[in-house]
């Protein structure tokens, strides 16, 4: 999968997780992606119902594995306190392009575990 991440995560922990974490998300690295979720994750595709727990949610990134992303770029990541958010796009293998926000919430100010997400992802509209 090709990177563009021009986010600089020197000395911000949280950044730097949440950055892994979309990554594995986006390549489907599931083993990965699960260490770093509590056990009662609450994850919200915001239109979708939410998916509670972190078996629920290696099921639900397995079924949409079949669409791997070719191409992840990041634009912004921003932390606080207990809170984080990160905005970008993704190419997949089909050739679809969805932008995404995600907002994190951790379990404690430390961040090493992630408590829930809300995701919104947007289908772009080829113009050509």
């Amino acid at each position: 999968m090709k990177l563009n991440i021009a986010i600089s995560c020197e000395n911000a922990p949280k950044k730097e997780l949440i950055k892994n974490l979309t990554v594995f998300f986006a390549s489907y690295d599931i083993p990965q992606a699960m260490q770093y979720l509590a056990d009662d994750v609450i994850w919200t595709l915001v239109g979708d119902k939410p998916i509670m727990g972190r078996e629920q949610f290696a099921a639900a990134l397995m079924e949409m594995a079949h669409n791997k992303a070719s191409e992840l770029t990041i634009h912004s990541i921003v932390t606080h306190g207990k809170e984080a958010a990160i905005n970008g796009e993704m190419v997949m293998s089909d050739g679809s392009v969805f932008g995404f926000a995600d907002f994190y919430k951790f379990s404690s100010a430390k961040g090493s575990q992630v408590k829930s997400i809300t995701s919104y992802v947007v289908q772009k509209i080829k113009t050509e």
